[in-house]
């Protein structure tokens, strides 16, 4: 489990709320990690991915890659 990862899950024990991002951060649409950077057409503006920051101060509920809904 990388450390942004972790950060979600104790984000979410810590709220009471439930988990939607996936455990392993492996989204099953695109197959890209949710918490590694990617950057779109080498353009640096168009990099996505969710930082061990952002993984511990926010619900994630969707691919930042993708923006397929982790809800459903």
């Amino acid at each position: 489990m990388t450390e942004a990862a972790a950060a979600q899950k104790r984000y979410c024990e810590e709220n009471e709320i439930p988990q939607f991002a996936p455990a392993n951060g492996w989204c099953s649409a695109c197959g890209r990690n949710i918490y590694e950077p990617y950057t779109y057409r080498g353009r640096e503006e168009d990099t996505r991915g969710i930082s061990v920051d952002a993984a511990g101060k926010r619900l994630i509920t969707s691919c930042p890659h993708c923006n397929t809904t982790f809800c459903d």
